[in-house]
């Protein structure tokens, strides 16, 4: 209960903040169409950190219930699983970062909500992955660490993919005058995600491996269905994105003037 008040709270203070600055911030028609942009951003962002950190939950109980972390006679510990993410996250990020660079050199500019929707989508497959893992394990087996490793993986290149176009996005299409505001506004589907990531786990009972695949399954369906979603709203919020970094432009040259 106490979980789903502060669900419910934070989701509160989310929408009426947004919904404040959207309706008496004097904004002009260019700024409110970012805002609309920005406002899916913050959905995928809040529906990517609900997976995102079940790492700390249901897939570090299946690392340590389930999965078979000997090496020879050396026992693998469970927590040396969530170093995966920093490890690939270190690995991928130089490439990453010369994709982006490349892609616009190509006149290749996939929208904020494109790249964020990608981000979700593969983010979600690492849970097909799970989804497979645990109805091994539901049949009494203790699966390989490749099928949890397999998973971080995908989790990381969400990551990157969602993660710095987020924040990019927010300091891009927030209204000049709210921009930091809208920053930790945006923090905020950090905490929706991350409350709404515990209550999801919450609903298993690491005692019954039988419940996984169908939460897996859930988690990855949602996921790749926003992400869906945000692709097929991507023609539509291209034209919104360009029309707030025009505003923004704008409110510069004036402010120099």
């Amino acid at each position: 209960p106490v979980a789903q008040a502060v669900a419910v709270i934070f989701c509160l203070i989310f929408l009426g903040y947004f919904a404040a600055i959207y309706f008496k911030g004097n904004l002009n028609q260019n700024e409110k169409k970012g805002m609309w942009a920005l406002f899916l951003i913050c959905v995928a962002s809040a529906c990517f950190w609900a997976g995102f950190e079940q790492a700390g939950s249901s897939l570090n109980l299946f690392g340590r219930d389930y999965t078979d972390r000997m090496l020879g006679a050396f026992e693998i510990p469970t927590a040396w699983f969530q170093s995966a993410n920093s490890f690939f996250i270190v690995i991928l990020s130089p490439f990453f970062a010369a994709l982006w660079i490349n892609l616009a050199k190509k006149m290749i500019t996939p929208s904020y909500s494109v790249k964020c929707a990608l981000g979700l989508i593969i983010m979600a497959t690492g849970f097909i992955v799970m989804f497979f893992a645990a109805q091994y394990a539901a049949s009494g087996l203790k699966v390989a660490p490749y099928w949890l490793i397999a998973t971080y993986f995908l989790h990381t290149v969400g990551e990157l993919c969602l993660s710095p176009v987020a924040l990019s996005a927010v300091s891009k299409l927030s209204p000049r005058r709210f921009a930091g505001q809208m920053m930790g506004v945006f923090v905020l589907t950090y905490s929706i995600g991350n409350v709404i990531a515990g209550l999801l786990a919450g609903n298993f009972d690491p005692e019954n491996v039988g419940q996984m695949p169908h939460l897996y399954l859930q988690i990855s369906l949602f996921g790749i269905s926003v992400g869906i979603i945000l692709v097929l709203l991507s023609f539509k919020t291209k034209y919104w994105e360009q029309a707030a970094e025009s505003a923004a432009q704008d409110a510069e040259k004036t402010a120099q003037a």
